[in-house]
């Protein structure tokens, strides 16, 4: 797909003024030599196949958002999270948890003219002394999700390659399984947060739509006797 230019041209902008062996001053511009122009578009090129190779079979743990950590905005850089036209939900909780319980979850993206989409998902305690710890266990239902575990012990769920694929134009979905705490193992209250993209499939960092959540869920209150 092509690139959107009217949000590139900034952008250009900006790169050509850091551009080494480019001087950029009022009154005076220097051209950069041949040499250059011709190694430009190669060096684009491979860094836009690298990044296509390193993050289709997902991001890197700890891209979230949450508890301080960057989102996919790292890599796609197109608009700052939140500002394209799209959506983002986290479905199956709605607000309350059984501790101890499985629950059968779905992130959902939709976003107009989106070709792939991709997702990354925590969830931690929200609050108290556990606040940032892994809350419950995560686990995969289908081959369309991994989840990696980092030297923390947070389990972060993401997009596999072929999680890439749309379940309907403009929308992506990932399901998975969370298994909640019991009761007492931390603070009631846990969060979800996820950051996801909604790619052009153009395999490079430009033209895709980063979004974010976050989902704060609390345990159901203890059954009287």
């Amino acid at each position: 797909m092509k690139r959107r230019q009217s949000s590139r041209t900034p952008r250009q902008g900006r790169d050509d003024a850091a551009m080494p062996g480019r001087s950029v001053t009022a009154g005076n511009h220097r051209q950069p030599s041949g040499a250059l122009l011709a190694t430009v578009p190669a060096i684009l090129l491979t860094a836009a196949v690298l990044a296509h190779a390193h993050y289709v079979s997902g991001p890197p743990p700890a891209h979230t958002g949450g508890f301080g950590e960057p989102t996919c905005y790292a890599c796609h850089m197109e608009a700052e999270p939140n500002t394209g036209t799209g959506t983002l939900v986290l479905r199956g909780l709605d607000g309350v948890y059984e501790p101890g319980t499985a629950h059968r979850i779905a992130v959902e993206l939709t976003s107009p003219g989106m070709q792939r989409g991709g997702f990354q998902l925590a969830v931690r305690f929200a609050e108290g002394s556990a606040a940032g710890k892994q809350a419950g266990t995560l686990r995969v239902v289908d081959e369309r999700v991994a989840i990696t575990t980092d030297t923390t012990g947070v389990q972060y769920a993401h997009h596999l390659e072929a999680g890439t694929d749309l379940v309907a134009p403009d929308t992506a979905r990932w399901i998975l399984e969370w298994t909640a705490p019991p009761r007492g193992a931390g603070d009631d209250v846990v969060v979800f947060h996820i950051a996801a993209n909604a790619a052009d499939d153009d395999a490079s960092p430009f033209g895709d739509l980063i979004f974010t959540d976050s989902v704060r869920v609390r345990a159901a209150a203890a059954k009287s006797r």
